[in-house]
């Protein structure tokens, strides 16, 4: 679906970024006309009223006064309204006309006397006398400028606090509503990583922006990837099955073409009967490995002691071949006994040591750490490690590190297989490098309680 000029997330961003802007804007203009708003007057006060009465109470004094002069002290006229009829009945000081020009004429009108706090002073009046009526003016007092630098630098901060916290809160919703739909695709990206099909991206694919657009695309990949991934899988499986029947019938005619008393006579025989073996061994374990990624080895937990089952492994290898016996050892320890499965847990570990078995001559040996919910079993063996650059490789199909020195190297599923059977049981392996010497593969395996099993299996 082709996203149209208006539904681009970048015209969005643009929009609501000026959006953003303009709402900083236009909150601090209104912050300050609204503390830029003239003091309202309040009534006068008695000492005041009892300091100057004696002045303006005199009708030839009063008529005397014009503005800028003193009357007494710090007061002087500011304003003055004559008894005479003409364009010079109201007077005004220069200075203040310029700034409180519509403040004098408001106060002037005023009924009776009041005080006005000014920026230069505190504007007192209307007295009146007949016709006649002034405004006087005098200076704030250190109390009152210290009042008044106080109502600044608080009407400053609230706007400040105002200004960052609107602009912040603004920016953490549209942070949010960018940031959410990014989160959601980057978990998505895991999903897919993890071979899941289906994505939780909600509502997301359903946006006309490029957001929505890669959401679809990531849908879409989600599901080819898994349709390609089970296709592989059962290419795998079925080609797998269908060269069983073939090896079987060529692993019989070998064994009947061959002198029971002199096996080894033709060395041709003798020859093909090991590629033979070797090739049913390579389908084995790639069915193994195609039923563990596919789910089909249902997991049978129960109480198991994983040390005595450590020493089973090592006396059936033993079995198998005495000198196994002399190089595997289980290290005693404090081997737990958890909830899990056997089988599964035993193919790991064989795996493991089978592979150590034929990259080494030297002795491998098999240990145990506990934590506070998992345990940790440690295959170790004392050759001659991998190198680093390697030890990311080790659990990759078919992958075998320089078989040429390794003549007994096997097929390259060991190792993949291990980490598969692992993964089913809730655990993981890891190799490193053992600081003395050798290569050490770590299984992590959850410990899981009886109760814990019982509470995890499915009611019937």
């Amino acid at each position: 679906m082709a996203i149209r000029w208006y539904q681009s997330l970048t015209l969005r961003l643009l929009l609501l970024f000026w959006l953003l802007l303009f709402a900083v804007a236009t909150s601090g203009y209104l912050l300050a006309l609204w503390y830029a708003k003239p003091a309202q007057p309040e009534p006068l006060q008695d000492s005041i009223k009892t300091a100057l009465a004696p002045l303006l109470s005199d009708q030839v004094t009063f008529s005397s006064l014009s503005p800028g002069r003193l009357v007494a002290a710090q007061y002087r006229v500011a304003a003055a309204v004559t008894s005479e009829a003409g364009p010079n009945r109201l007077q005004l000081e220069p200075n203040l006309a310029s700034t409180h020009y519509e403040v004098l004429l408001s106060q002037l009108a005023a009924d009776q006397p009041e005080q006005l706090r000014l920026a230069n002073g505190l504007l007192i009046g209307p007295f009146s006398l007949g016709e006649q009526k002034i405004l006087l003016i005098r200076p704030l007092s250190a109390t009152e400028q210290a009042e008044q630098q106080a109502d600044a630098q608080q009407s400053e901060q609230a706007q400040t606090l105002t200004l960052v916290f609107g602009s912040l809160l603004i920016a953490v919703l549209l942070g949010f509503w960018l940031v959410q739909p990014l989160k959601r695709l980057t978990f998505a990206t895991k999903e897919i990583a993890e071979g899941a099909e289906r994505l939780h991206l909600k509502k997301l694919p359903k946006r006309s922006d490029e957001l929505g657009e890669l959401a679809r695309s990531l849908e879409s990949a989600a599901h080819d990837l898994t349709v390609s991934r089970n296709a592989q899988r059962r290419l795998l499986s079925d080609v797998s099955h269908e060269l069983r029947s073939p090896l079987a019938r060529m692993q019989v005619a070998l064994m009947l073409s061959q002198d029971d008393d002199n096996p080894d006579s033709n060395p041709h025989l003798s020859q093909m009967a090991r590629d033979v073996d070797r090739l049913g061994t390579i389908i084995e374990r790639i069915l193994s490995l195609s039923r563990l990624e596919n789910g089909l080895v249902p997991l049978q937990r129960e109480q198991l002691d994983v040390g005595e089952l450590m020493r089973v492994l090592a006396a059936d290898l033993a079995y198998v071949d005495a000198s196994y016996g002399e190089r595997v050892t289980v290290l005693d320890g404090d081997w737990p006994i958890t909830a899990s499965d056997d089988e599964l847990l035993r193919l790991v570990i064989e795996n493991l040591v089978r592979n150590a078995l034929q990259y080494t001559d030297h002795g491998i040996e098999i240990s145990c750490e506990l934590g506070d919910s998992e345990c940790f079993i440690l295959v170790r063996d004392h050759g001659d490690g991998v190198p680093e650059e390697q030890l990311a490789q080790l659990f990759e199909p078919f992958y075998r590190g320089d078989p040429s020195r390794h003549h007994k190297a096997g097929v390259g599923l060991g190792m993949a297989l291990s980490l598969r059977a692992a993964n089913v049981l809730g655990g993981s392996v890891s190799a490193r490098n053992h600081p003395d010497g050798g290569l050490e593969v770590t299984v992590t395996l959850p410990l899981v309680s009886e109760d814990e099993t019982a509470a995890q299996a499915p009611s019937a």
